[in-house]
């Protein structure tokens, strides 16, 4: 190779590197280990809503069958995502190129199109303005607890590591999950002391409406069932693809359990007698007296979840648009900050409660795709041909959802996606043995990942 094109080389990579390999796939070089993807993992799902959950739980449940509850809802999370995180690792590409090859370029555009408005402003922006609210109850008469201010400085904390990409995220991952791994167990302990013993608070009755086990298990899992999606934004720095599958999917289920059991044990802690009793984590905290410390994992815990919600978003836009994912980062970040500061963020909540349903089987089919109709031969970088459209995979997608959506048994996302998991092999199958084309167009990947 001559020096010219050593230059020429190193020039692409370095440009690459910048944006985070968004669009391309991560060089073996850059790979990480898989207690580094399991540790960025991790704080993905560790959240204050994660923390709530586990308090809605124990507010409607005793104590053990709450950590069931959390246990196999996060197990069920982990299993489907292992397949995603493993061929996000194998590959080295983001989730939405990784589409490329079931949905073909226009449809994996519109994947990441889908990405962009639902986790990079329309869940970024409601987090945001969640993390404002609850800064203003914990911490009354501050000025920094202002909500808008604190939605102001809360969502520059969260733009800052997703600028920075995947480092900025693991390391953040760091700080934050040994933090709620601690509060998982003061709770348990102070919740433990008040009640008298380890054994007593497990037989504790909660004293809230009862819900039932599968009732629980389908908060947890409605509460994450988007994130299992996209773990290939993370998996693919994996060094192989175990370490990206079994990374991303270990460090999502201890992550929700942590949270969970968190939220759980402090809620009962906060019911006893001389305590009072509420589900709300914040007044939790502040009963408990945990004052600093509580605002630390606050912080924390949002930021490294919600700079995931944009992070995601941005490097699904980068699939359609050719604006360097920090660039995107920017405008999303922004534009979910000033959606927070108009209050507007809640009325994106029923359309993004309308696409919980209809996202998780794009996983469904996506798993389908490279296992059972391609078969394991998906290839990415500059030459490869991809179709322009699949209208297979976006038919079993909304047929998928569709049906999920009037179901009544069952937990609607996990519905959906075993729903496009089995309809899109069918389906491909059957057009094929009538000589029907489902892929329409042709489109070649360039040297920029276009």
């Amino acid at each position: 190779m001559s020096v010219q094109e050593n230059i020429a080389t190193a020039g692409k990579d370095s440009r690459a590197s910048l944006e985070d390999y968004a669009i391309q796939p991560v060089p073996q070089a850059h790979r990480k280990s898989l207690l580094n993807v399991a540790f960025t993992s991790c704080g993905w799902i560790i959240s204050l809503s994660t923390i709530f959950v586990g308090g809605s739980l124990a507010a409607g449940m005793s104590f053990g069958k709450a950590i069931a509850a959390g246990l196999i809802g996060m197990l069920i999370l982990a299993v489907y995502g292992f397949f995603q995180g493993w061929m996000g690792a194998k590959h080295g590409v983001a989730t939405a190129v990784l589409a490329r090859q079931a949905f073909g370029r226009v449809g994996s555009g519109l994947f990441g199109i889908l990405l962009s408005l639902t986790m990079g402003i329309g869940w970024f922006g409601w987090q945001v303005a969640f993390f404002g609210s609850t800064i203003e109850q914990m911490f009354p008469g501050h000025w920094f607890s202002d909500p808008n201010v604190a939605i102001v400085w809360g969502g520059i904390l969260m733009i800052s590591t997703a600028f920075i990409g995947y480092k900025g995220i693991t390391y953040l991952s760091f700080i934050a999950v040994p933090l709620v791994v601690l509060l998982s167990v003061w709770g348990i302990f102070v919740a433990a002391d008040e009640s008298g013993g380890l054994g007593n608070l497990f037989s504790m009755q909660p004293t809230g409406t009862s819900l039932s086990m599968f009732a629980g298990i389908t908060l947890v899992v409605g509460n994450a069932a988007l994130g299992a999606v996209v773990f290939p934004d993370v998996s693919r720095y994996g060094r192989t693809p175990l370490a990206g599958g079994l990374g991303a999917a270990s460090g999502y289920f201890i992550g929700g359990i942590f949270s969970v059991v968190a939220g759980a044990a402090m809620t009962f802690a906060a019911q006893l007698p001389e305590l009072g009793s509420t589900p709300n984590i914040p007044a939790v905290m502040a009963k408990l007296g945990m004052g600093f410390f509580a605002f630390l994992i606050l912080v924390f815990a949002q930021w490294s979840n919600n700079d995931n919600n944009l992070y995601t978003g941005a490097l699904g836009l980068r699939n359609v648009v050719k604006l360097p994912k920090f660039v995107l980062v920017l405008i999303m970040g922004a534009l979910g900050i000033l959606i927070a500061l108009t209050g507007y963020q809640d009325h994106f909540v029923p359309f993004l409660n309308f696409l919980g349903v209809y996202v998780p089987p794009i996983a469904g089919v996506m798993i389908a795709d490279h296992w059972i109709v391609r078969r394991n031969s998906y290839r990415f970088g500059e030459g490869t041909t991809y179709s322009l459209i699949n209208l297979a995979a976006i038919v079993a997608v909304i047929a998928a959802g569709v049906i999920a959506s009037h179901i009544s048994w069952g937990i609607s996302p996990i519905n959906s996606t075993l729903l496009g998991l089995a309809i899109y092999p069918l389906l491909t199958g059957v057009l094929k043995l009538l000589r029907v084309p489902y892929e329409w167009g042709q489109s070649t990947e360039d040297s920029t990942g276009f």
